[in-house]
């Protein structure tokens, strides 16, 4: 389920003092006509807010196997796994979702004299439901649902291959190298300060 910021008053103090407070001066005059721009933005963005939670709603009813063999989509130079699909749409939905409740909450500003505007309502209730087609779909991305095998089960990816440890022998000799020449290098040393006095 999708919480707003204003959900958990903890989260809010950070974004309170990360984002800083606003510092609107008591003269600034606010200009009714243009208020039609957020009005805008915030269609388009619930709008697009909907379109992506449908995208995300897919991608969770697909098993990964029935797509793609590797657990990837994409040719060469484009290519993503389904995980990081599925993740950066999830996030795009969330940062989406703040982006409409942030410009719903401005229209409501008073000092705009938008609040009691039918189409400001209107646009408010457009984004509250394309909000909550967001709860629609499990906030949990978990890497096995778009992996699994035909039973259902989980599918065992191959563990990254470790670099195998050097022999002793080979660790012995590059000691044994690096003693030489530091050897050499110091006898050299010595010779060139001998030389010089």
């Amino acid at each position: 389920m999708r919480q707003r910021l204003t959900d958990n008053p903890e989260r809010m103090k950070t974004a309170a003092s990360s984002a800083g407070r606003r510092e609107i001066p008591e003269d600034y005059k606010y200009k009714p006509a243009k208020v039609k721009h957020l009005k805008k933005v915030l269609h388009n963005v619930s709008i697009a807010l909907g379109t992506l939670t449908s995208s995300l709603n897919e991608f969770s009813r697909v098993k990964g196997p029935d797509i793609s063999p590797d657990g990837r989509l994409g040719g060469v130079g484009y290519i993503m796994a389904l995980t990081d699909i599925k993740q950066t749409i999830n996030s795009a939905v969330h940062n989406l979702g703040n982006i409409a409740d942030c410009i719903a909450d401005e229209l409501t500003n008073p000092r705009w004299g938008a609040s009691e505007d039918k189409e400001v309502k209107e646009l408010i209730e457009e984004k509250d439901k394309a909000v909550e087609k967001i709860d629609e779909v499990s906030d949990d991305i978990n890497p096995d649902d778009l992996v699994t095998n035909e039973e259902g089960e989980p599918e065992e990816t191959e563990p990254e291959k470790k670099s195998e440890p050097e022999e002793p022998i080979q660790v012995e000799k590059e000691k044994e190298a690096n003693t030489i020449l530091a050897s050499a290098v110091k006898k050299s040393l010595i010779n060139f300060f001998e030389i010089s006095k």
